[in-house]
Parts: C-alpha cells; sequence; structure tokens
C-alpha cells in the first residue's frame, strides 16, 4: 500500500512510516493537487478534512477520512482499514522524516551526528539512504513511548474488529 497524507496528519505519516509503509506528505500540498497525485499514482489519501475526503469517494479514489483524536485512535483505525502491521520491523522502517529507506550503519560512521552519551549506551544505528536528509536513528530510551503508542492501537485495533 501507497499512501497520501494531507497536511492534517504529518504526526501519522511518520508513524506509518516507522512502521514501514510509503507515504508521501507535504504540508503545502492543496487539495487538488493531493486528489491528481492520489489519482495518478494509484496512492490512498488519508484526510482529516471531509470535503476532500467526499471529494475522493465522489472520484473513486481509495480514501479514508482519519478520525481519532490521538495517535492511537488513528493508527488502530488504519490497522482495522487497511490491515496496518502495528509492529515495527527496523529492516522495513522508513525515515519518518522524509520517507526515504534506512540503513543499518556502524557506529564509527556515526560518531559526528550522535550524540556521545547515545554512543556509549547503543550500538545499533540505521541511517537516511537520502543524501539530502541523512538522519541518524537508534533504539533508544524515547522507544519505551513507541512500544507503549503501538501497544495502545492495537488494544484499540482489537476492540474496533
Amino acid at each position: 500500500m501507497r499512501f497520501l497524507v494531507d497536511g492534517m496528519l504529518g504526526g501519522l505519516a511518520r508513524w506509518l512510516r516507522i512502521l514501514g509503509q510509503d507515504v508521501r506528505y507535504d504540508a503545502n500540498t492543496k487539495d487538488n493537487e493531493l486528489l491528481r497525485i492520489a489519482h495518478e499514482k494509484n496512492m490512498i489519501l488519508l484526510t482529516r478534512d471531509e470535503e476532500l475526503y467526499h471529494r475522493a469517494i465522489a472520484r473513486k479514489i481509495p480514501s479514508a477520512l482519519v478520525l481519532g483524536e490521538t495517535e492511537e485512535e488513528r493508527l488502530a483505525q488504519l490497522a482495522s482499514t487497511f490491515g496496518v502491521s502495528l509492529n515495527v520491523n527496523m529492516a522495513e522502517t522508513k525515515c519518518p522524516e522524509c520517507g526515504s529507506d534506512l540503513k543499518e550503519t556502524p557506529k564509527s560512521d556515526v560518531g559526528v551526528e550522535v550524540p556521545q552519551t547515545s554512543l556509549n549506551l547503543y550500538d545499533q544505528f540505521w541511517k537516511c539512504t537520502d543524501q539530502n536528509c541523512g538522519k541518524v536513528y537508534w533504539v533508544g530510551r524515547h522507544w519505551n513511548r513507541i512500544r507503549q503508542t503501538l501497544e495502545e492501537a492495537k488494544k484499540r485495533a482489537s476492540l474496533e474488529k
């Protein structure tokens, strides 16, 4: 599946990328352009804009009106509606920032980009393959919150079935 996410759902775009989904997101893309891209690229449009959703449906563009107020609710909706897996697999995870692939990178190659404390604490690092982005990621303390969010989304998704 390939998702096109409107400007109101930037956080959801990041989550979907973490989950390995192919996501296109640009907060400045106008509604008509979103409809054109979704149609031409055969992408699923995700929006919180009811008018845009109805326009997409009228044009037979696959889309979802994302209703949840929290990321957990939104992720649960997509898991229930589209079967999106709520498990992180670092081999499939995309760069949350730009959507490019991540590549596992030796600690010795990221020393300049990663705080010394993190270099001391962690051994696995992933770097965005897009040279314009190049962000580096690691499974640090923040992953406790990521896991909690995904576990809550899984509970909500199981209730929606």
